[in-house]
């Protein structure tokens, strides 16, 4: 197996690589795992596909992200290598022309891919979906979410600052995966709401802004779904003037629970949602009433005189992540581009190297 890669003699030293990277804008200003010959080649044993293959281009660069290129980035960002077949599957998915890559990586807007597993191959990898999910201690999750911002700024060339016109920017563009709590959730799972078989394994990619949290301690659904409801509605997320925005609200397992005693299905919540979350258009600024519903025509966003948080109910990926402890949930909102996409994870068996 013969490797495309340019490299460099360097000591494998972390502290060393780790330096000759950073000073050529190729981590994300964390240490790094040298990616060494060995390193790649065993990265690259975690997945079928072979070290050439394509698996989309990257934008704005253009530069093919092909699983060797992604295998050196997996290594850098301390990936195990059977994560590969999920990092494979969520490039896909991303460099599909409808998902907007190049847009998101040069906007002001701070979104960042959001990766959501579903299936067995949660359990497997250890990509974890209860307390804490988007935060530190978890290996899977965050290994595999770096490993595709290393990817965006090494092959696509999304350099902050430069080619990445980010505002301010927030944690999560290091790198956010998670997997959904299939287990405590009263619902049937993400990828089957999305058309996909329940033994399927499957990852969702959305472009995602920082998160808003939801708190309600009652036990009482009346008293929750005003809560939720009425935190949703805000005039300055991207998703009020986006048609086809498809934010995350992620329920925790407590949240769910009490709204499925109650009768509310994934669906229900969605078409309550669509129907209680509006604001009136005057409640936005005038610019953004003038760049979007009076450029694009008022009646293409309104439903009754109101803009509804998403044009259709369904577009709201209604996820359940974290705990039974405590009553948090959040809402991560999306905008023009990013929108949800679904790809089954390649369970083929690994490709073994005489």
């Amino acid at each position: 197996m013969r490797l495309a890669s340019s490299r460099a003699e360097l000591d494998d030293d972390v502290e060393a690589v780790s330096a000759w990277f950073h000073e050529r804008g190729h981590t994300d200003g964390l240490p790094i795992v040298p990616p060494t010959e060995r390193r790649v080649r065993a990265m690259l044993a975690g997945t079928a596909r072979t070290p050439d293959a394509s698996l989309g281009v990257v934008a704005p660069t253009g530069h093919a992200c092909t699983v060797e290129k992604l295998a050196i980035n997996a290594v850098m960002a301390g990936c195990r290598p059977d994560y590969m077949p999920v990092l494979v599957a969520a490039i896909e998915a991303m460099t599909q022309p409808q998902w907007m890559l190049g847009s998101m990586q040069s906007t002001t807007n701070p979104l960042t891919p959001m990766l959501i597993v579903n299936g067995p191959v949660r359990t497997r990898l250890g990509i974890h979906g209860g307390a804490g999910a988007m935060g530190p201690g978890w290996r899977a999750n965050a290994t595999i979410g770096r490993a595709i911002r290393l990817v965006l700024l090494n092959v696509g060339g999304a350099v902050p600052g430069d080619v990445d016109k980010c505002t301010q920017g927030f944690v999560g563009k290091y790198g956010l995966c998670v997997a959904e709590n299939e287990e405590e959730s009263p619902w049937p799972p993400l990828h089957v709401a999305r058309g996909f078989e329940p033994s399927d394994d499957v990852v969702t990619v959305v472009g995602v802004n920082a998160s808003t949290n939801v708190h309600d301690s009652s036990d009482r659904w009346e008293d929750l779904i005003k809560t939720l409801t009425a935190s949703l509605v805000s005039p300055g997320t991207a998703n009020v003037v986006d048609p086809h925005s498809t934010p995350v609200l992620a329920v925790n397992p407590l949240h769910a629970r009490i709204l499925a005693e109650a009768g509310f299905t994934r669906e229900r919540l969605q078409r309550h949602v669509f129907e209680h979350c509006r604001i009136r258009p005057e409640d936005l600024s005038g610019r953004r009433t003038v760049l979007r519903v009076g450029e694009h025509g008022l009646e293409h966003f309104a439903v009754d005189g109101m803009i509804p948080f998403t044009n259709r109910p369904e577009l709201t990926q209604v996820v359940v992540l974290g705990s039974l402890a405590g009553g948090h949930s959040c809402y991560l909102p999306n905008g023009h581009f990013g929108h949800a996409a679904s790809r089954r994870i390649d369970a083929a068996p690994p490709r073994i190297e005489p």
